[in-house]
C-alpha cells in the first residue's frame, strides 16, 4: 500500500489499497544530467509496452510523463535525481498504474481510467510489473549503454502529443500550436499560431481532447 504518492508539482497521487502498481526504480546512471532527463521518456515507453503486451490496450504515451487510453490516464511517471553540474549521483524513477480500480471520485473519473475498467477484467499486477522490468532494462542498456536511439522512432509513434494541437505556459505567457517532433534530448518541438517554432523542456502542456481539456 502506498501511503504517499505525490506526482509532478507536489500533487497528491491516489493510490487505493490493493488496487494499483505503484513501484520507485533507483538508477546510478553514469552520465550527464542531460542525458538522465530522458528517462522519463524510456520509462514511459517501457510501460506503454508493457501494457499493451499484457492487455492489448491501445496505450499511448502524453508527453512526457503519461500513459493514456483513449482520452483517459491510466499511468504517471515522475523522475527526480540528485546531481552536479557533470554528473548524476543518483536518479529515482516512481510509476503508478492504475490496475484493477473499479472507479475514481467525481473529480477524477473524467481523466482517469484502469487496466480493469479498460479491459473488463482485473489484470495481474505482478504481471504488469514483470513486463515493466525487463522492457526498461532493456530500454535503458539501449540509450545509456549502446547509445542507439531507436527507442525514440519508437517512443513516437506511440506519443498522443504529436500533431495534435497543444497549449503550454511559458514564462512569456501562454503558447498554442501544433506538436511536431521530440528532439534528441527529450524537447517538444511545438509549432505555434504565430509561425515560430519552440522547444519544452518540461512543465505541463495541454494537448487538445486528453483529459477533456481543450487549447
Amino acid at each position: 500500500q502506498q501511503l504517499g504518492g505525490k506526482g509532478r508539482l507536489g500533487r497528491v497521487w491516489s493510490s487505493p489499497p490493493k488496487t494499483g502498481l505503484w513501484f520507485t526504480v533507483l538508477l546510478r546512471p553514469d552520465a550527464a544530467p542531460v542525458q538522465v532527463s530522458n528517462l522519463t521518456l524510456l520509462a514511459g515507453l517501457a510501460v506503454c509496452r508493457a501494457i499493451r503486451s499484457l492487455t492489448g490496450s491501445e496505450a499511448m504515451i502524453k508527453w512526457p510523463n503519461d500513459i493514456v487510453i483513449g482520452s483517459r490516464k491510466v499511468c504517471g511517471i515522475l523522475t527526480e535525481m540528485t546531481a552536479e553540474a557533470d554528473r548524476v549521483h543518483f536518479a529515482v524513477v516512481g510509476i503508478g498504474v492504475n490496475v484493477n480500480n473499479r472507479e475514481f471520485s467525481e473529480g477524477l473519473a473524467v481523466k482517469a481510467t484502469s487496466l480493469r475498467m479498460e479491459t473488463g477484467s482485473p489484470v495481474s499486477r505482478v504481471a504488469l510489473l514483470q513486463g515493466i522490468l525487463p522492457e526498461f532494462e532493456a530500454l535503458y542498456n539501449e540509450y545509456f549503454i549502446d547509445g542507439n536511439e531507436d527507442w525514440l522512432k519508437s517512443y513516437k509513434k506511440v506519443c498522443v502529443s504529436l500533431n495534435h494541437r497543444v497549449g503550454a505556459e511559458r514564462s512569456g505567457g501562454r503558447v498554442t500550436g501544433t506538436a511536431t517532433d521530440i528532439t534528441r534530448g527529450g524537447q517538444l518541438v511545438v509549432k505555434c499560431d504565430d509561425g515560430s517554432r519552440i522547444e519544452i523542456n518540461s512543465g505541463e502542456v495541454i494537448v487538445q481532447g486528453i483529459y477533456g481539456q481543450t487549447c
